[in-house]
């Protein structure tokens, strides 16, 4: 009886709350890997084979035996001289933290593995004491102030509106019997929840009525008054932990969504690199956004005329 091929089902499981160091085996790639982004790989060196066969085997003694991450990064034979200015163990310090979500063993013994990109990782240090390399690496954050939460938090819900409406127009453009086209997954993965609408206090009632208290509840507010904090949420005193969570969970679901926006344009080489290596979250929303709007202006116009001659055939 011929062999045949052996597929192995893996699941991607969440990091987003994983800040700590971490060993990571190293994939060169000849392509750029960017968070939220996927590919496939034919593995067929022996010392590649090795390293996934031997992250297979750590992953069961771990208890997670359909969890397997590597580290992609470009390798240094294709890498800009930019890139490679601060390298680690002559490796770009910069890559992604990759799971793989299928493998599959081919006859000959080659390996296909489909595979999926989660964050951003910074390579500290690198060695050779197997045939493959290892890393120590930690996370990659973008730089994000307490003073930008709400400028982030009106740019991503102001794309995730153009980005639905890109889908519901071209799902009302498509040619009949065509499949409707839909936002990629990881954008509704990583998508903004609907925005609560702003609870009015006391003080906004009473400065929008022209009273004088208003204000000076306003400022003992800010200052934290037995009025209590203007700002929703757990007390940061009484459950830290908790709150860290929920603001490290926000940043990281942020992070991933305007990458996994990113990912619906065109981007070359040079596009994906000046991605994966910036950490201007704000600037990375805005330039899609800017991108994306001259696509949305041509879908509206192209829906506005097809609405006109569907009237005039009726």
């Amino acid at each position: 009886m011929a062999p045949t091929s052996r597929r192995v089902s893996c699941r991607a499981s969440s990091w987003a709350l994983d800040t700590s160091l971490f060993p990571v085996s190293l994939f060169p790639s000849h392509s750029a890997l960017l968070p939220t982004g996927g590919g496939t790989l034919h593995i067929y060196e022996p010392h590649f084979l090795q390293m996934f066969e031997d992250l297979q085997v750590k992953a069961r003694q771990a208890g997670t035996p359909g969890t397997l991450r590597f580290g992609h990064l470009l390798s240094p034979r294709v890498a800009p001289p930019a890139l490679m200015e601060g390298a680690v163990g002559g490796v770009p310090s910069v890559g992604v933290l990759a799971t793989a979500t299928n493998v599959t063993r081919r006859p000959d013994g080659t390996l296909t593995i489909e595979y999926e990109g989660g964050r951003r990782i910074k390579l500290l240090s690198v060695w050779q004491t197997e045939p493959y390399m290892v890393a120590a690496a930690c996370h990659m954050s973008d730089d994000v102030t307490p003073e930008q939460e709400d400028l982030l938090d009106d740019l991503e819900a102001e794309l995730y509106g153009q980005l639905r409406e890109v889908s519901r127009l071209s799902r009302a453009l498509a040619d009949e019997g065509q499949p409707a086209p839909k936002l990629p997954d990881a954008v509704g993965r990583y998508a903004p929840p609907p925005r609560q609408p702003k609870r009015r206090s006391l003080a906004d009632v009473l400065t929008d009525a022209g009273h004088p208290a208003g204000m000076q509840i306003a400022m003992w507010q800010r200052h934290g008054s037995v009025y209590g904090s203007v700002k929703d949420g757990k007390d940061s005193t009484a459950d830290p932990y908790s709150v860290m969570s929920e603001r490290l969970g926000k940043d990281v679901r942020q992070e991933l969504f305007s990458f996994a926006a990113a990912l619906m344009l065109e981007l070359g080489p040079a596009e994906r690199l000046a991605l994966l290596t910036a950490t201007d979250r704000a600037a990375r929303l805005q330039w899609v956004a800017a991108a994306v709007a001259p696509y949305l202006e041509e879908q509206r116009a192209r829906a506005s005329v097809a609405k006109v001659l569907g009237r005039r055939a009726a």
